[in-house]
């Protein structure tokens, strides 16, 4: 009887094979597909290795898992959805807005000099109007869960992540508790190895619709 894969061997697998796909993608005729799977894939496998190093870790495994949870779907979604990847792409100038009136209402409040971030907004809007995209929100990961059979997924994740990533008031009155309790641990290395395999498979079906 073979022996089963413990957790480091089966995230060594799903490393491998992410790997293998962005090597076929890479090799494949640029487009706007391809590109945004391969900026996804290359994110995702900076996250299984994060979570590969951090797993001793309760609050950074939380946000790897978490993580890993939501790019599996929002990679599912771009890969087999033209508005998706529209979408996807439309979000770019949306983040980007947010961010510089983030960093511009920072620097006003301390007397800040935020012209050249004006000029850096300017850029972004007529960058945008020179796309065929259109500025979007973020995607809702509740409804690419219901859309994708993971709803009860989603809602074992986020809350049960939430509460360990947040400074909770149950994370941090029981912070040593947590620690020396392994099943919570556990129960989020199970639930990240379970969807990086759900990203194995998800690779080897880019690769066999990319094949020619």
């Amino acid at each position: 009887m073979d022996t089963p894969l413990n957790h480091l061997e089966n995230l060594n697998i799903t490393k491998t094979i992410i790997e293998d796909c962005l090597m076929h993608l890479r090799n494949k005729t640029y487009n706007q597909l391809n590109m945004a799977l391969i900026n996804l894939l290359e994110e995702i496998l900076r996250e299984v290795e994060r979570f590969i190093t951090g797993r001793s870790d309760l609050t950074l495994t939380s946000l790897q898992v978490r993580n890993i949870f939501e790019l599996y779907l929002i990679t599912k979604h771009v890969s087999t959805n033209q508005e998706g990847l529209n979408d996807w792409y439309g979000q770019m100038h949306k983040d980007s807005i947010d961010l510089q009136n983030g960093f511009m209402n920072l620097f006003s409040s301390h007397n800040q000099d935020i012209s050249e971030l004006h000029d850096i907004q300017d850029f972004i809007n007529e960058s945008l109007a020179n796309s065929p995209f259109e500025s979007k929100r973020e995607f809702n990961i509740k409804n690419l869960a219901i859309d994708y059979d993971y709803l009860l997924d989603y809602q074992a994740i986020h809350k049960l992540c939430s509460k360990l990533i947040h400074p909770s008031s149950i994370k941090i009155n029981s912070f040593k508790a947590l620690l020396e309790d392994d099943n919570y641990l556990n129960l989020l290395i199970i639930f990240g190895v379970f969807f990086c395999q759900k990203i194995e498979v998800l690779c080897q079906t880019i690769k066999s619709e990319k094949s020619n």
